[in-house]
């Protein structure tokens, strides 16, 4: 996937927020007032479109044509893990990251693994009992 720019980051934040399929004319409505320019807005659409980032989950009659419902193709945590790996973060750089998030990088080595630790054993505790839910 090609990296984004800053526009078509923003736009990509706010579709994830806004998490309903629109269509372009839509999205011009909305975003309207927060400063976008239609004509700005539909080549980032067409760019996200054409570089896999938003799909077509649908259509809607508009007069006499139909146009493509769009919501994203990815994930906002999809995406920015892409980036980062592209950065030449990876998966063994978790408990780094983790320790980034929860502001305890700075600590003595003992005391931030053990509040890494305590913080991924939370999230697998949640993660065990949504799936016991999906049961």
């Amino acid at each position: 996937m090609n990296d984004l720019s800053t526009r078509q980051e923003k736009l990509m934040n706010w579709l994830w927020e806004y998490n309903n399929p629109l269509t372009s004319t839509e999205m011009a409505e909305k975003l309207e007032p927060e400063g976008w320019n239609r004509v700005t807005l539909l080549k980032a659409v067409q760019f996200l479109t054409d570089n896999g980032y938003l799909e077509v989950v649908g259509f809607e009659k508009s007069a006499k044509t139909y146009a493509r419902k769009l919501f994203p193709a990815i994930t906002k945590e999809e995406y920015y893990s892409t980036v980062l790996m592209n950065k030449g973060i990876n998966s063994n750089s978790l408990a780094e990251i983790t320790a980034a998030f929860l502001g305890v990088s700075k600590k003595k080595k003992k005391d931030k693994d053990a509040q890494v630790i305590s913080k991924l054993e939370e999230i697998i505790a949640e993660l065990r009992m949504d799936n016991e839910k999906d049961m």
